[in-house]
């Protein structure tokens, strides 16, 4: 390696000195710091009402010369300008405001560019954390024109309103039913696969994205912005799915994946007879499961933020007799009673995609051999649909939600999708319980005795019939 010329040294020598003078500065707040990376730094403290505030430090990091590998006193003298300048402008704007918000903190100070792009940097250092952060992530890219991937890969159409200070935002930034009159709406420009228009759902996954960053920015950041003042577009939601498997159905597929690793074959067979969800049970471990495999508790079910807090969830999940089965065999051929329940023939815990792929290819298998195109629409997901359903002909409905991990009753009725003819049976039920109890007064219980007979098969009817006459005459 070259020995540093004599220039490069007297440079470096020179830089050296430079960092080691003391650099004050006549704006309050603003200092220099040369341990470390040589940066100027300001930090803005204030009272008011015998309270204390501060803003967060801000830093500008001086420029190392590519010639000599230092720093030199022009660079050092314009970082520390753009430090002074900055403070100048919090204590102007804290002024102004009768030390209520520095000017960091007012929204006209920022611009939904400027906090997606701060957003996007706490995500990508692990500062914000939470559990959907990855789909926030991928969106946040998409508002900011450097996806890579996916329909909406480059998209620079958002930059008209992104690059809006937060103050002027408007609803009609967002979306709009009038494109003439608001082409810039950012839902305009948001496409869905194969650059079609997106499923509200979507639209709503980005708008609530966006939400979640303003939401944390006056949360952790101080942001002096009123959510009132903008409104962000209230969407239509999509309709839930209501696809349920019937078991003439469901065995159609389990037989395609009869050549399938054991333990996605075991994870469907949770899946119907639980109501867990596909990512509960691959990361179900041992010390989950009771002794006795009648039940599990669920600690790392899904979660939901509540004023920047991650609250953790858990239910107990109870088994009925074909799960503790499945887990009795599982156990039994277990070498270590720890870990994950569910691992493949290598050894190593199931991949969720993998299931869910290999329900996919035997639903087409089953489509084709029995000739039943509806077949493809059923999901692996949607035998948690079937099965919160048959447990709600049965069973309370808080009682299902306990099993089912819903909280809220609109969550519930998502997935609990009765058909017409299930419901008009309990009805008759319900009548026929009423009658029995001598509740319904005499044109009611006709009207109910009737129904119930035209529910019945004909020769169940008429064995009815032929009691009651013969109770009659018996009288």
């Amino acid at each position: 390696m070259a020995r540093p010329s004599k220039a490069v040294m007297a440079a470096r020598a020179k830089s050296k000195a430079l960092l080691a003078q003391d650099w004050p500065s006549s704006v309050p707040g603003v200092f220099f710091i040369a341990v470390g990376e040589p940066r100027w730094a300001a930090r803005i403290r204030w009272q008011k009402e015998n309270t204390a505030h501060r803003d967060k430090t801000h830093v500008w990091k001086l420029s190392i010369s590519p010639k000599t590998g230092g720093y030199t006193e022009k660079d050092l003298l314009h970082w520390q300008k753009q430090a002074e300048a900055w403070a100048e402008a919090e204590w102007h704007a804290l002024k102004e405001s009768g030390k209520k918000f520095s000017r960091s903190a007012q929204a006209s100070s920022w611009t939904l560019r400027a906090l997606l792009t701060l957003y996007l940097e706490g995500l990508d250092d692990g500062s914000i954390k939470y559990r959907s952060c990855a789909s926030d992530r991928s969106r946040v890219r998409v508002l900011l024109g450097i996806a890579e991937k996916g329909a909406n890969a480059k998209n620079k159409a958002f930059a008209p309103v992104i690059d809006k200070p937060m103050d002027e935002l408007v609803p009609t930034d967002f979306y709009t039913e009038h494109a003439k009159f608001h082409p810039r709406a950012i839902l305009l420009h948001y496409k869905g696969k194969n650059g079609e228009l997106p499923k509200n759902g979507a639209s709503i996954k980005l708008i609530q994205t966006i939400r979640t960053v303003m939401g944390h920015a006056i949360r952790e950041w101080g942001l002096n912005l009123d959510l009132t003042k903008v409104p962000l577009p209230p969407l239509p939601k999509d309709p839930g799915r209501d696809e349920i498997l019937t078991e003439e159905e469901f065995g159609w597929i389990l037989d395609e994946m009869k050549d399938c690793d054991q333990a996605t074959l075991d994870i469907v067979l949770m899946n119907r007879y639980s109501a867990m969800r596909r990512s509960e049970a691959v990361k179900l471990d041992w010390e989950r499961v009771a002794t006795d495999n009648t039940s599990a508790r669920l600690t790392n079910t899904k979660s939901r933020r509540v004023n920047g807090k991650e609250l953790k969830r858990e239910r107990v999940v109870p088994f009925v007799p074909v799960i503790e089965e499945m887990l009795a065999r599982r156990r039994e051929a277990s070498k270590a009673q720890s870990g994950a329940v569910f691992l493949t023939v290598a050894g190593n815990r199931i991949w969720a995609d993998a299931v869910t792929k290999a329900w996919e290819r035997a639903r087409r298998r089953a489509a084709k051999k029995h000739d039943a195109p509806l077949l493809l629409n059923k999901r692996l997901h949607d035998l948690r649909h079937t099965r919160i359903t048959e447990l709600g002909e049965d069973m309370p409905a808080a009682m299902i939600a306990k099993i089912s991990g819903h909280e809220d009753l609109g969550s519930f009725m998502r997935y609990y999708n009765p058909k017409a003819d299930a419901m008009r049976k309990k009805m008759v039920e319900a009548d026929r319980r009423r009658l029995a109890k001598g509740e319904l007064v005499d044109e009611s219980m006709i009207e109910a005795a009737a129904s119930m007979l035209s529910e019945m098969p004909a020769d169940e009817a008429a064995k009815v019939i032929a009691l009651v006459l013969a109770k009659r005459t018996a009288v």
